[in-house]
């Protein structure tokens, strides 16, 4: 039975779903997690993988359960039993999605709370982790994680800190990684932040008090010129859509001494199979418009029978028929 083009849309949409639920996992793991830390988040950089993985991560991070903004109830608090109706009390909740009314439920893909290693008094962030196919997006990505990274501030308000006890503030950094981006800027880092800049004479504030919000953006690209920043080899392998899971597996062990586990074993199976089928997809759709283009020109040029032009770029009668319908008198 030949698939019908909803059909084949509803196919390919679930694909994308369960990609990019693979992915999400994949980079929820705690040891990616630990990786992304240390090599691009500042507070983090002189301690080791494992000093991370033992001292900073207090709670499981959560997958797209936080909501963005604040006017609607967060996944956790929903669901909470409370026979009284009344929106439960929450300090030191960590929130995966925030909410708007009028634009729907956004969620965080990845929250979590992370402890600075070896400090007196620990320094918790929050960090907030967006994974996106591709840059091209109706808007800047750097002003939606500037809006992102101040909903995390807003919402520590009667959670992290009451009334105006402003010095309890946490800071909060967001981290983008982008797949799929123009080679000119592939495999770069980039971090946006609040700095002092004296206009009038000479003041050093206290940097804690104003270090508040950090966005990095990651743009991948091909593991293999990626050699000068291991967190970009990780992540170019991990999230490859071309190499082969065993490949993965193996750079990632040898080279990242990542474990893998059952669960990341399956997910990178998994992802590398969906990968490779909504590439599929998307090629078969994108050779589809290409030789409905090339029908198009031969049907103005009016010198080819039906039958010829669709024999030369593969379309059915029918398509050939379509296609001159939409065709100017």
């Amino acid at each position: 039975m030949v698939k019908t083009e909803i059909a084949k849309n509803i196919e390919t949409t679930s694909q994308e779903a369960q990609y990019d639920s693979c992915v999400k996992k994949l980079l929820s793991e705690k040891i990616i997690l630990a990786w992304i830390l240390k090599e691009c988040v500042e507070e983090f950089r002189p301690f080791s993988i494992k000093q991370i993985l033992q001292e900073s991560f207090e709670e499981e991070p959560q997958v797209s359960t936080i909501a963005v903004d604040q006017d609607e109830l967060d996944f956790d608090e929903e669901t909470a039993d409370n026979d009284m109706g009344e929106v439960p009390s929450k300090i030191e909740g960590m929130n995966v999605e925030d909410n708007s009314i009028r634009e729907g439920k956004v969620f965080y893909d990845i929250r979590f709370s992370a402890k600075v290693p070896g400090t007196k008094e620990p320094i918790r962030l929050i960090v907030n982790l967006e994974a996106q196919k591709s840059d091209k997006t109706p808007y800047p990505i750097i002003k939606r994680a500037i809006y992102y990274v101040s909903r995390m501030i807003s919402a520590q308000k009667n959670k992290i800190f009451t009334k105006s006890h402003y010095e309890k503030i946490r800071k909060v950094v967001s981290i983008w990684i982008q797949m799929s981006v123009d080679e000119d800027v592939a495999n770069t880092i980039t971090e946006y932040s609040i700095e002092e800049k004296n206009i009038v004479g000479k003041v050093k504030g206290d940097k804690k008090d104003y270090d508040l919000l950090s966005v990095i953006l990651l743009r991948l690209g091909n593991a293999d010129q990626a050699e000068g920043k291991p967190i970009l080899r990780l992540l170019d392998v991990l999230l490859s859509s071309e190499k082969r899971p065993d490949e993965k597996k193996d750079i990632l062990e040898k080279d990242f001494d990542i474990p893998m586990t059952m669960t990341m074993s399956k997910e990178v199976q998994s992802m590398c199979n969906l990968g490779e089928g909504i590439f599929e997809k998307a090629y078969e759709r994108a050779e589809k418009e290409k030789a409905k283009a090339i029908a198009v020109n031969l049907i103005s040029e009016g010198d080819l029978p039906d039958e010829k032009i669709a024999k030369v770029t593969g379309l059915s009668m029918q398509e050939i028929m379509e296609l001159k319908e939409l065709q100017p008198v």
